[in-house]
């Protein structure tokens, strides 16, 4: 999949897998003031790395998927936001 990013989200959606395929998309990043809600499905790598930024206060905003997938739904500070896609970015470039 591609990497892009989504201004606006539909939140009435449950099935976050298939929004993001409906997008052609593996992140989604709604921006709201100063704060941001990622949603993505990513590797377990990837997903380690995007989490670390929240130093352990990641409780609720991810779950395991089947494959080695993990499912990211976390409501975070932009700047956290920022972070959480650069560390993807940085795994992403380090795993290809």
């Amino acid at each position: 999949m591609r990497n892009s990013v989504a201004l606006r989200t539909s939140t009435n959606s449950n099935d976050l897998g298939a929004l993001l395929a409906r997008r052609g998309t593996d992140l989604i990043l709604a921006i709201e003031d100063r704060n941001a809600l990622v949603r993505c499905q990513v590797s377990s790598a990837i997903a380690a790395a995007m989490l670390a930024p929240l130093k352990g206060k990641a409780a609720g905003q991810f779950r395991a998927l089947p494959g080695n997938l993990v499912e990211i739904d976390a409501a975070v500070t932009l700047p956290t936001a920022l972070q959480m896609m650069e560390a993807k970015a940085a795994i992403e470039n380090r795993l290809h």
